[in-house]
């Protein structure tokens, strides 16, 4: 049995590099805050690690709802979304005393990327926009020792930055046209709570977490509308910069996750997980405070002619795998992720397939170098949304199954 327990553990690093983040979930979701380090046997260690994730999205059959429809030819109905992008992380792990662990963590946890480009059909609902956080963490546990195995209660906080940038080409009459640029941060806190059984003779792990949302009720920037100048003069007020300051109000939604491991053979050991989030609670978040090129008004007012029409739905990501340990220095895994399409009536994100396979080489009991690698599918689909809260986002379009590549590297020390 000490074999199994031995084996299937060293195995499991490999693994924790597949689960540690879905490369690319629905919503905002970009792997969430990843807690497993905090389950080290060693009484310290360090890890920090990078995911690249290059989504390799088109947009087909692009068309215009606008009515009256846009004046303005556009040059193409064919879109490259693009996107690429990174998540760090770091996590220092410390037995403060003998029941007690605590995790810091820093990572990206939540973001979206996508760049457009110009005089197409999407351009008057984006030319490019990204939302980007940055998480840190402060994670613990307390162990009881029940029956064979040991008891843990979780709980922890985070704070939360989060960017927000949008670009839009407004298109006039007479053929003249404008680049209108949002930019919108803001702070929360958030915390999570859970708990966790494990029995180290046969490597078993049960984890259940919940994560709080993390409420932006003051999300503010400005918007900058010297792009529209010449085309639009009426709408600046003498002697303005054409900048004006705006204001929105938004949230990254509770989450509820499940996790579980088992040794099943010697040197063997099985995975899974399931996470739900509450996505739905993103819907029209409109920006207040957006003076409208066409009609004027007065800036800082309420009305807004700009919003982001998320209508998302909850999310659900459903993963599962082998790892196995061939020598004392090297393990391999692989897993197989489902992930459900947020995307309702407004946008791309359609369900995700993914196979993930990663490497773990450790020289020596103190160092743990991992690599991996995946390969999915991004299914086909298609949006018809008619700008219920901004007719900028009036279109529709097609898209068909896109590929999905992402890579990452690690490195754990352990003391």
């Amino acid at each position: 049995m000490n074999n199994l327990r031995l084996k299937a553990l060293l195995g499991a690093g490999c693994f924790s590099l597949l689960m540690s983040g879905v490369a690319n979930a629905g919503g905002f979701d970009r792997g969430g805050v990843n807690i497993d380090q905090l389950f080290d046997a060693a009484p310290y260690s360090f890890d920090a690690g990078v995911t690249y994730v290059s989504p390799q999205r088109t947009l087909k059959n692009v068309q215009r709802l606008d009515s009256p429809p846009n004046p303005v030819a556009l040059s193409s109905s064919s879109v490259d979304v693009g996107g690429d992008y990174a998540v760090p992380r770091i996590g220092i792990k410390a037995n403060i005393f003998e029941p007690v662990d605590c995790l810091a963590t820093y990572t990206e946890p939540y973001g979206a990327e996508a760049d457009f480009g110009m005089n197409n059909a999407y351009s008057p609902s984006a030319v490019e926009y990204y939302v980007r956080t940055n998480d840190f963490g402060l994670t613990c546990s307390y162990k009881v020792n029940v029956g064979k195995g040991t008891f843990r209660f979780i709980g922890g906080v985070s704070y939360q930055e989060v960017d927000a940038f949008l670009s839009r080409q407004t298109l006039l009459a007479f053929g003249n046209t404008g680049l209108g640029k949002f930019q919108l941060s803001d702070e929360a806190w958030g915390w999570r709570v859970g708990a966790a059984y494990e029995i180290p003779e046969i490597a078993l792990r049960a984890s259940l977490v919940y994560s709080s949302s993390y409420k932006y009720d003051e999300l503010s920037g400005t918007v900058d509308s010297t792009g529209f100048r010449g085309a639009f003069p009426a709408d600046l007020v003498p002697g303005s910069t054409g900048v004006f300051p705006v204001s929105a109000s938004a949230e990254i939604p509770q989450a509820v996750e499940l996790k579980l491991q088992s040794g099943i053979a010697p040197g063997w050991l099985a995975f899974g997980s399931i996470r739900w989030q509450e996505w739905s609670k993103l819907g029209i978040i409109p920006i207040q405070g957006v003076r409208s090129p066409v009609t004027g008004g007065i800036p800082g007012s309420p009305d807004s002619p700009v919003s982001f029409d998320l209508l998302y739905r909850d999310g659900w990501t459903v993963s599962g795998g082998i790892a196995h340990k061939f020598t004392d220095q090297l393990s391999a895994a692989v897993s197989l992720t489902w992930d459900r399409g947020t995307s309702t009536t407004s946008g791309y994100q359609s369900d995700t397939w993914s196979v993930a396979s990663g490497i773990s080489y450790s020289p020596n009991e103190k160092i743990e170098v991992r690599l991996g690698g995946s390969i999915g599918v991004l299914t086909g689909g298609s949006s018809t949304f008619t700008g219920a809260g901004d007719t900028a986002n009036a279109i529709t379009y097609t898209y068909d199954d896109d590929l999905l590549l992402a890579g990452s590297a690690s490195v754990k020390v352990k003391f």
